[in-house]
C-alpha cells in the first residue's frame, strides 16, 4: 500500500489538484474550511512530491501539510522556502490568537505573510470574530491595502 500524507486546506474556499497518472487524470479536492471544521485529505506522498516540485500551493499556504509522522515534518522540512509556507499557512485559531493578542505582535506577525489569499483568510477571520479593535482593525485595513471603512464596514 502507498505511503499518504494527510493535507490540509485552512482557508474557506475550495482548491483542486489534477495530478497526471499512468492511468490518465486523478483530482484531488478540498471544499475548504467551514467553520471550525477543516478539510483534511490523505494523498499518496508522490503526489505531495509532485505539488512541491511544480507548484507553489505549499509555499504560499493553499495546501498545509499535516505533521503528524516523522515523513511528513521531513516534507514540510524539505519545502524551498519553509519560512514563506510556515508564514502563509496559519489556520484559523492560530489567526484568531494572533488578531486578539499583543497589537505589535499581531503587526509582526501579519507583515509576514505574503500571499494575498491568506491575508483576504486573515481579514474574514477578523470579520467572523468581530474583532472590535480600532487600532487593530484600522492597520489590518492598511495592510491589506483597502480603506477601514470600506473593509469593515458594518453591512458584513
Amino acid at each position: 500500500m502507498e505511503k499518504t500524507i494527510k493535507v490540509a486546506r485552512y482557508r474557506s474556499f475550495p482548491y483542486i489538484v489534477n495530478y497526471l497518472t499512468n492511468g490518465g487524470t486523478k483530482t484531488y479536492q478540498w471544499a475548504g474550511s467551514k467553520g471550525k471544521k477543516v478539510d483534511i485529505k490523505p494523498i499518496p506522498e508522490e503526489v505531495v512530491d509532485y505539488l512541491m516540485m511544480n507548484s507553489a500551493c505549499f509555499r504560499q499556504g493553499d495546501l498545509v501539510i499535516i505533521e503528524d509522522t516523522e515523513d511528513a515534518k521531513e516534507l514540510v522540512e524539505n519545502i524551498d522556502d519553509v519560512d514563506q509556507y510556515k508564514n502563509n499557512s496559519q489556520n484559523k485559531d492560530e489567526i484568531t490568537k494572533i488578531l486578539t493578542g499583543n497589537f505589535n505582535k499581531m503587526k509582526s506577525e501579519l507583515n509576514k505573510v505574503t500571499n494575498k489569499d491568506q491575508k483576504k483568510f486573515i481579514v474574514d477571520t477578523a470579520k467572523e470574530i468581530k474583532l472590535d479593535s480600532d487600532s487593530k482593525l484600522k492597520f489590518i485595513a492598511e495592510w491589506f491595502g483597502v480603506k477601514r471603512d470600506i473593509l469593515f464596514s458594518d453591512e458584513d
